[in-house]
């Protein structure tokens, strides 16, 4: 079965669905069916050959035509409206909600509601209310601050737009030993999103410096050369540089000039003398 990624409308999310003897480019607006209804949306992938059954969740209808497009204007000052009157009744009847986002699938047989609370929320009340004003169906979808933040858009303190807006079909979990894998300050600030949940990246650079640092010691570390006792200073994990102390003088070297074995450092001939070396002329100058 021939398939293809979809990205509807107002989403972020990636929709498998059957192209349906229907051909298209990538970025090519088209009208689909899925499981929530008819809507309009814009080819994110190439056409693959590799999903299952289980995947693919719906199938394209055709290329959106110029009425299509032209009935696109009324859907989103529908969803302005909605967003509009659904606030203010929350408001009115003290709702612990903030409202994310209104969407009206391009059918109209339904409106989504995206709210963020931090506890349960009863809005049946509030859900008859909307459905008579609005003569449809009603859903309301409360999500989580990330997903919010996806919704919302924005960049990151890198400067590029947000990852989850970009680049993940779906969340992945991020931990703090991430993090600690890559020796940020774990009070700092920089490393949570404007979801204030840690930073997505994190978990994309994951495996890279979990590879490099198996190579490299661990700051702190200590040894003796000949009786003299040095210090890890420091490790740039990217450059594959160790900063060594001994008292106040230091030195760096390069992964190429030692190796790593059960967390400890192992020195050839070279480097041990290359290291006191460099000490005794430090200690000479002075």
């Amino acid at each position: 079965m021939e398939s293809t990624g979809v990205k509807l409308r107002n989403s972020q999310q990636i929709y498998y669905i059957d192209t349906n003897n229907v051909f298209v480019k990538r970025n090519a607006l088209c009208v689909v069916e899925t499981e929530h209804g008819v809507d309009i949306g814009r080819v994110f992938k190439k056409l693959t050959c590799g999903c299952s059954k289980s995947q693919v969740g719906g199938k394209l209808l055709r290329l959106a035509s110029e009425n299509d497009l032209e009935a696109l204007p009324d859907i989103e000052a529908l969803e302005t409206k909605a967003f509009k009157i659904c606030r203010e009744k929350a408001k009115e009847k003290k709702l612990d909600m903030k409202l994310v986002m209104v969407k009206c699938l391009f059918d109209k047989t339904k409106i989504i509601f995206y709210f963020v609370a931090e506890n349960r929320i009863d809005f049946r009340e509030l859900v008859r209310y909307l459905a008579s004003v609005f003569r449809t169906r009603i859903e309301m979808r409360q999500i989580g601050v990330r997903d919010e933040a996806r919704m919302s858009g924005g960049f990151g303190p890198c400067g590029r737009q947000l990852c989850c807006v970009n680049l993940k079909e779906e969340f992945e979990p991020v931990s703090i030993k991430m993090a600690k894998e890559q020796n940020l300050n774990l009070h700092s600030l920089k490393i949570s999103g404007m979801c204030g949940r840690l930073l997505c990246c994190l978990g994309y650079e994951y495996d890279v410096y979990r590879s490099l640092n198996s190579s490299l010691p661990r700051s702190g570390k200590e040894f003796s050369i000949n009786g003299r006792h040095f210090c890890i200073e420091s490790v740039d994990t990217l450059k594959e540089l160790i900063s060594i102390r001994s008292n106040n003088h230091s030195i760096l070297l390069h992964k190429n000039e030692f190796k790593v074995e059960n967390g400890n450092i192992v020195l050839n001939r070279e480097t041990r003398e290359k290291i006191l070396h460099s000490f005794d002329a430090d200690n000479s100058d002075e």
